[in-house]
């Protein structure tokens, strides 16, 4: 086994060596001839080590990175997923009946651009909507409600434009933890003939979704349900949900018919009275619904005894103690299905 050498255990070792040979006598203190010649080879032994043990990491998929990592998993059929561009909804307004060419251009402050996909024409009312991608890639691109406002270049008959929501689905390069864990399922959970996992793999085919859960015959013979979570661990948007689509139906076994979803919303409301410390409503709201993101898939239920953890054992809540938890006006667990996505709606304090 490869283990590390620092420079002064090879030191030791050519110092030690060279008395052996040594037949003048000569001195090996510091600042001798002998001493500094074998000190400075010292050092390129000691990086020889370093670059050794990283070639031994490369060699392994679970300790490769980057470039290394790609190799391994495309030996295998897994390709690191590319980055994507984002999808934003933009409403623009203008003269009645102006007609929109497809790839116009808009942006944001920032020159976060986004063309138009299709040819829009502003009707009668001077106002439409069209769906618009981004020119480069990646989830910065998914940008806030409101601040794609600026008109590239302006075009003849139009205003004004805004995002009224967020823009979505913009996903960063799959990263080695992500394409490492893809690799393991396909080389731990081997695919055949249309099974789960040749589900699985076929949904993670496309970027920006993270988990999958497979529900074989689900309505009977020859059905099977996939249900997908994206990157952030939220539901998937419709444009996801179609990639998927597309994916499944050009791999799948001819007859199978096959159903892509995402779990919907299961508000979840809790109460309760702090006894000690000062409660931040906004952070147990983000403790807990990381906490829910953790357990997608996971259980039937959300437990009331971890939603009381939770808030405990994270120090941004402010909460030290408290009593009367009340989690959906119960004390008790709350049953949900693989296609319901807990989130905290309201959170009620009493202090």
């Amino acid at each position: 086994m490869l283990e590390p050498q620092s420079k002064q255990d090879v030191l030791g070792r050519l110092l030690a060596d060279f008395k052996k040979i040594d037949k003048e006598g000569l001195s090996t203190h510091e600042g001798t001839f002998v001493f500094d010649t074998l000190s400075s080879n010292a050092v390129e032994f000691e990086k020889s080590y370093a670059e050794m043990q990283l070639i031994l990491d490369a060699a392994f998929p679970q300790t490769a990175w980057g470039e290394y990592l790609t190799r391994h998993a495309e030996a295998h059929g897994v390709f690191r997923k590319a980055a994507t561009q984002a999808n934003v909804i933009l409403t623009i307004t203008g003269t009645a009946n102006t007609i929109i060419p497809k790839g116009s251009l808009f942006s944001t402050d920032n020159d976060e651009t986004f063309r138009t996909s299709k040819e829009v024409n502003l009707g009668d009312t001077g106002s439409a909507k069209v769906l618009a991608l981004s020119e480069q890639l990646g989830k910065s691109l998914n940008v806030g409600a409101n601040t794609i406002t600026e008109i590239v270049g302006g075009i003849y008959g139009v205003s004004t434009v805004t995002n009224e929501a967020a823009a979505y689905d913009g996903y960063d390069e799959e990263t080695d933890a992500e394409l490492l864990d893809r690799l393991l399922l396909k080389v731990r959970k081997p695919a055949t003939s249309g099974n789960v996992y040749h589900y699985e793999q076929w949904a993670r085919l496309v970027n920006g979704v993270f988990l999958v859960k497979v529900i074989p015959l689900w309505n009977g013979p020859g059905t099977v349900k996939v249900i997908i979570i994206n990157n952030e661990r939220e539901s998937a948007s419709t444009e996801l949900i179609e990639k998927v689509k597309a994916v499944i139906a050009e791999n799948a076994p001819i007859g199978a018919t096959v159903t892509v979803v995402t779990p919907t919303i299961f508000d979840i409301n809790i109460e309760l009275t702090v006894t000690k410390g000062k409660a931040d409503i906004e952070a147990v709201k983000k403790v807990l619904n990381e906490e829910f993101k953790k357990q997608i898939f996971n259980g039937t239920y959300v437990s009331y005894a971890n939603i009381g953890k939770a808030i405990l054992a994270n120090k941004e809540t402010g909460v030290l103690d408290y009593r009367d938890l009340k989690v959906n006006k119960g004390i008790t667990n709350i049953n949900i299905t693989n296609e319901q996505l807990p989130t905290i709606k309201e959170v009620i304090v009493h202090e």
